[in-house]
């Protein structure tokens, strides 16, 4: 069964790009093609597997949509942010906004149906200066961490559905392996975005980590 893939991209000629890419890879169909973030947005209720998505969109920016992606909860397509926008403080508000991979526009249009069929297995594609700049953040993050007092504590349960979510897990998976519903999931997970006073899921990892709740 081919995983279905939606392009977001402004640039006709890009997005033609990209669809080229999509289409040659056996594994993927591309079901639809929009440039707007609102036309992204319509389409957010469909069964989707794979958003590839530029940033600089005409009526907003690609992060908004990503952060709207991960709120929704349930079944979480992957996203794959393809963009001529490779500036730090953008990439790393991208993967903490819940970016699974991120590739810049000078990728061939046969990579590009390679990188996103990696993506769906659970792959993080990103381009080399790219993986430079979240390698820095994360080593960054590491020298600083220290505990911070000043968060409440997280219970047990928290701790233990941290843990999965900075494994990969979706809300769904989670909620299977800890053998409660999505509904309680999704509960412990704005717990936790309360205690640790972060907005995203990507913004918990990193603040957990600091915090030495996550040690890997």
């Amino acid at each position: 069964m081919k995983a279905n893939v939606v392009i977001v991209e402004d640039d006709p000629l890009v997005a033609a790009h990209v669809g080229r890419g999509v289409a040659a890879h056996d594994g993927l169909s591309l079901v639809a093609t929009t440039g707007t973030l609102a036309g992204a947005r319509a389409l957010l209720d469909r069964k989707v597997d794979l958003f590839i998505l530029d940033l600089g969109l005409p009526d907003g920016s690609g992060i908004e949509l990503i952060e709207e992606i991960r709120a929704r909860g349930g079944l979480e397509p992957k996203i794959l942010v393809l963009s001529v926008l490779g500036d730090q403080d953008t990439v790393l508000a991208a993967v903490l906004a819940g970016a699974d991979g991120y590739l810049l526009k000078d990728i061939d249009s046969l990579d590009v149906g390679r990188q996103a069929a990696d993506a769906l297995i659970g792959g993080a594609p990103l381009s080399p200066s790219i993986a430079a700049y979240v390698l820095r953040h994360l080593r960054r993050q590491r020298e600083d961490a220290k505990p911070d007092d000043t968060d409440p504590p997280l219970s047990p349960r928290e701790i233990e559905l941290l843990q999965l979510l900075a494994r990969g897990y979706s809300n769904r998976q989670a909620a299977a392996e800890l053998e409660i519903s999505p509904h309680t999931i999704g509960d412990h997970v704005k717990s936790i975005y309360r205690k640790l006073r972060v907005s995203n899921r990507g913004e918990a990892m990193v603040r957990a980590f600091r915090s030495g709740l996550l040690r890997q």
